[in-house]
């Protein structure tokens, strides 16, 4: 059994190799997954949205309604305060996108696009363009550049202060690609690596392989709880830390 061939099978990205003439066209097993993902979005909020006379209809609508004044309240209001409400649609497509891909990814013979840092890097840059957007918007060219000097700094500290705060803010976007990235790699790996202990074990001996079956199988559905859970939780930070850094340059010091 080869451990790295299947692990990379499973995690890494695979280009279909379709051709139009003599261009290669960039079609592979992640972008096809955000299409899908896109395309179910798309229709399922647009009927979502629409007035509905059934139950299950009015259901969706209500619950959507009230993730709506969850991002609006728990996320963007207390972080950027009534300037962000401009901005909702976007922290709510955010979410409801990065927790979708996450969540495709449990699915068989689907990929977690959101596990290649070129998916969370578009989504970091996405997010680093609406914090530049928000200083602009409301403090104007200069005013945004003044806002990278804290108020009462020393004229001799301005030199260094200066270039720190705009490398922070672009460390900033980085940490948001990294972060997402990261951990959902890492959750993956995790879960095919114990499915794989127990054919590892079985090679070696079969009653060994026969008896770390049932640990196995415990131990993968509780890590697939909690994958499910980070899957959440990381659509939420990202979510979160956009909100606040685009805050903090609204509200500068």
């Amino acid at each position: 059994m080869n451990v790295s061939e299947i692990i990379s099978h499973h995690i890494l990205d695979h280009d279909f190799g379709v051709m139009l003439g003599n261009v290669r066209l960039p079609i592979t097993a992640h972008s096809v997954t955000i299409f899908c993902v896109s395309l179910f979005l798309l229709g399922a909020l647009t009927w979502i949205a629409q007035a509905h006379k059934n139950r299950a209809g009015r259901l969706l609508t209500t619950l959507m309604e009230e993730y709506v004044s969850f991002i609006r309240d728990g996320v963007v209001l207390p972080n950027m305060g009534a300037e962000g409400r401009s901005m909702l649609p976007y922290f709510c497509t955010l979410f409801l996108f990065i927790l979708s891909v996450n969540l495709a990814g449990m699915i068989p013979n689907m990929k977690t696009a959101t596990s290649n840092i070129s998916v969370t890097a578009a989504l970091a840059l996405c997010s680093g363009m609406l914090i530049l957007y928000s200083g602009l918007k409301y403090h104007g060219l200069m005013g945004f550049i003044k806002g990278f000097v804290p108020s009462g700094t020393p004229l001799w500290l301005v030199p260094l202060v200066f270039p720190l705060e705009v490398v922070s803010t672009v460390i900033k976007v980085c940490v948001l690609a990294i972060r997402l990235f990261a951990n959902m790699l890492s959750g993956h790996m995790v879960l095919l690596c114990l499915l794989i202990i127990v054919f590892v074990v079985g090679q070696m001996h079969w009653a060994a392989g026969v008896g770390s079956v049932l640990p196995a199988m415990a131990l993968e559905i509780f890590m697939t709880c909690l994958e499910l859970l980070v899957a959440f939780l990381q659509a939420y930070v990202f979510t979160l830390l956009t909100a606040i850094f685009a805050g903090s340059v609204i509200h500068t010091h």
